[in-house]
């Protein structure tokens, strides 16, 4: 999982937006408004934004593995409809993921939501990435001798589907590409090659291989404690500068 950077919309969507917030208040059939508003070529232009946020590959914001083909409501509309078309109650999810999240939707004691938001969550504040396995776990918590609450309810499988066998292999395979570009790129400077287009390849490398938010995971993340990670920084503490600044620009 990602952490996604909101983007803001068009000051005509905004609007259309708060007038049909306005008409939830004043009505009670959520899902007619919103089944009709869906039609519009403001929910598209919504939709698309949606589309953008994610990445070149339309990723789902939580599986990260499928294509995002739906808007989702963080907060679900049925049961809390006066947050339908809140711009910032809104997600792109895979249809897989959708109908596990569904309408279930709990909260702590505090009446906090735990299932992560990617967008204004972290989430590997809450998770742990198995290098070995492929799997997504909740992050242990020394404070409270137990997993992280968050993590540990996103996690489930009843929740979200985020640790099938194609999910997990996808994970597998991303750690291997950048840990083949590591590897090459130390290989290329330790024969005496140019630095400047092996650090290029290296960062490209990187780029294409950001999938599942792993890229972020092994360079600033615990991964980054892991070989040939570890190696890189160690002896080209500049290149892993680079690499830190192009991963948080």
């Amino acid at each position: 999982m990602r952490r996604i950077i909101r983007k803001e919309l068009t000051k005509d969507i905004e609007k259309y937006l708060a007038r049909k917030q306005e008409e939830v208040a004043a009505a009670d059939a959520v899902e007619s408004l919103w089944k009709k508003a869906r039609k519009t070529k403001s929910l598209q232009a919504v939709f698309n934004c949606l589309i953008e946020m994610s990445g070149k590959r339309q990723r789902c914001m939580y599986c990260d593995d499928s294509r995002g083909t739906t808007i989702e409501h963080y907060w679900p509309k049925s049961v809390y409809g006066s947050k339908c078309f809140l711009w910032e109650n809104m997600l792109l999810l895979c249809q897989g993921c959708q109908c596990h999240k569904g309408n279930r939707f709990d909260l702590d004691s505090r009446g906090q939501p735990l299932l992560i938001n990617p967008v204004d969550d972290d989430p590997w504040d809450f998770l742990f990435f198995e290098t070995t396995t492929g799997i997504v776990v909740a992050r242990y918590e020394p404070a409270i001798g137990a997993p992280n609450p968050k993590g540990a309810h996103t996690t489930h499988s009843r929740v979200l589907p985020l640790n099938i066998e194609a999910i997990t292999e996808g994970r597998l395979r991303t750690k291997r590409n950048l840990q083949r570009a590591i590897e090459a790129y130390l290989r290329e400077l330790d024969s005496g090659g140019p630095p400047g287009a092996a650090r290029d390849d290296l960062v490209q490398a990187i780029r294409e291989n950001d999938d599942y938010g792993l890229s972020i995971w092994f360079f600033l993340r615990d991964g980054k404690e892991e070989s040939p990670f570890s190696l890189l920084r160690m002896k080209y503490p500049e290149t892993w500068g680079q690499i830190e600044r192009f991963l948080c620009s």
